[in-house]
C-alpha cells in the first residue's frame, strides 16, 4: 500500500507546479452499533489540477453536502482572466466620439461692376481742350502768316515778334494739353490693368475656394469611412471578448465545489493518472447507515454508487458496496 502512495505521489509531483504528498492512508472505523458488516459505498472519480485542490483525506469523517475537492486557484484565474476581459468590453462599448461638425468654406466676396467712367470722362475732356489748343495755334498761325505776307512798311517793327510769341506760347499750350491726354489715357490704362489684376485674384479665390471644397469633402469621407471601420473593428473585437468570456464562463462552471451527498467516512484516495496537466483521482466514500437509509427513502430505496468528475456531472453506476459485491467490499 506505501509504494502505491508513493507512486502517486510522483506522478502528482510531475503534472503539477505545487508539491504536495497525499496522506498516508488510515483504517476506516465504523463507530454506529447499527452499521452494516459491509456498508454502502460511494465511489466519485475527481479532476484536479493540483493536490491542494482535494480537501479531505483518508479515514476524515465526512458530513452531508461537505466539500470533497474545489479548484479555487483555477477559479480565481479564471476570475481575474474574467475581470479583465469584461475591462476590456466596457472600454469597446464606450461611445465613439462623434465626427467635428463640417467647417463652411466662406463665400468668396464678389467684385463690384467694372467702371471708368472718371477716366474717360477725364480723357474726353482733355482731348476737348488739345483740340480748343490745336485751333487756337492754327488761328495764330495764320494770322502772323498773314502779318508776314504784307509790306513791311505797313506793319509795325515789333509786331511780327509779338505774334511769333503769341504763336510760341499757343504752341506750349498744346504740348501742355497733349501732355495732360497722354497722362489721363495713361490712368484710364492703369485703371483697365487694376480692374484686370482684381479679376485676377478674384478667379484665385474661386480656384482656391473650390479646392478647398473639395479637401473638405475628401476629408469628411475618410473620417467617416475611418469611424465605420472603427466600429467595425469594435464588433469584430466585442464578438471574440463575448466568445472567451462565454467560454470562461463554461469553465467556472466546471469548476464548482464537489460536495458530498451523504455523510460517511472516506475510505480510500487512490491517483489514477494524469491527463493534461491534471490529476484523476477515485475517492471512495463509506456511507455512515443513517445516511444510507435515509437516502434509501428518498429515492426509492436505491443506494447509488457513483462515480462523480470535478465539474459535477454524475453518473449512476451500481447499489450499494453490499449489494454489488465487487472487488472494493472487502478493502479497507
Amino acid at each position: 500500500m506505501r509504494e502505491l502512495y508513493a507512486w502517486a505521489t510522483a506522478l502528482m509531483l510531475i503534472g503539477c507546479t505545487a508539491q504536495a504528498q497525499l496522506p498516508t492512508p488510515t483504517p476506516t472505523t465504523m463507530t454506529s452499533e447499527t452499521a452494516p458488516q459491509q456498508p454502502g459505498r460511494f465511489k466519485l472519480r475527481l479532476t484536479l489540477s493540483s493536490p491542494e485542490d482535494l480537501k479531505v483525506r483518508e479515514g476524515d469523517p465526512i458530513a452531508a453536502n461537505q466539500i470533497l475537492a474545489d479548484r479555487v486557484r483555477d477559479r480565481q484565474r479564471l476570475e481575474t482572466q474574467k475581470a479583465q476581459l469584461q475591462l476590456q468590453i466596457n472600454q469597446l462599448q464606450s461611445p465613439i466620439a462623434p465626427l467635428a461638425a463640417e467647417q463652411s468654406i466662406p463665400e468668396v466676396a464678389a467684385l463690384p461692376s467694372p467702371s471708368f467712367l472718371g477716366e474717360v470722362a477725364e480723357v474726353k475732356r482733355v482731348k476737348t481742350l488739345v483740340a480748343k489748343a490745336e485751333k487756337s495755334k492754327e488761328l495764330q498761325q495764320r494770322k502772323l502768316d498773314l502779318i508776314q505776307s504784307l509790306p513791311k512798311a505797313e506793319v509795325p517793327e515789333a509786331t511780327v515778334p509779338h505774334e511769333t510769341e503769341v504763336l510760341a506760347e499757343k504752341q506750349r499750350d498744346l504740348d501742355q494739353m497733349n501732355a495732360e491726354l497722354e497722362l489721363a489715357k495713361a490712368k484710364l490704362g492703369q485703371a483697365q490693368k487694376d480692374r484686370e489684376y482684381q479679376e485676377y485674384l478674384h478667379s484665385l479665390e474661386l480656384s482656391r475656394r473650390a479646392i478647398a471644397i473639395e479637401q473638405a469633402s475628401l476629408q469628411r469621407q475618410s473620417q467617416v469611412q475611418k469611424q465605420a471601420e472603427q466600429v467595425q473593428a469594435r464588433s469584430f473585437q466585442l464578438s471574440q471578448l463575448t466568445a472567451q468570456m462565454q467560454a470562461l464562463d463554461a469553465q467556472l462552471l466546471t469548476l464548482s465545489a464537489i460536495r458530498s451527498p451523504y455523510a460517511g467516512t472516506v475510505q480510500r484516495i487512490k491517483v489514477e493518472g494524469q491527463n493534461d496537466q491534471a490529476l484523476v483521482v477515485e475517492l471512495v466514500l463509506v456511507i455512515d447507515r443513517i445516511s444510507r437509509s435515509g437516502a434509501n427513502a428518498d429515492r426509492g430505496s436505491i443506494s447509488p454508487s457513483n462515480e462523480i468528475s470535478s465539474d459535477g456531472a454524475t453518473a449512476l453506476t451500481g447499489a450499494t458496496g453490499g449489494d454489488r459485491g465487487d472487488s472494493d467490499g472487502g478493502e479497507n
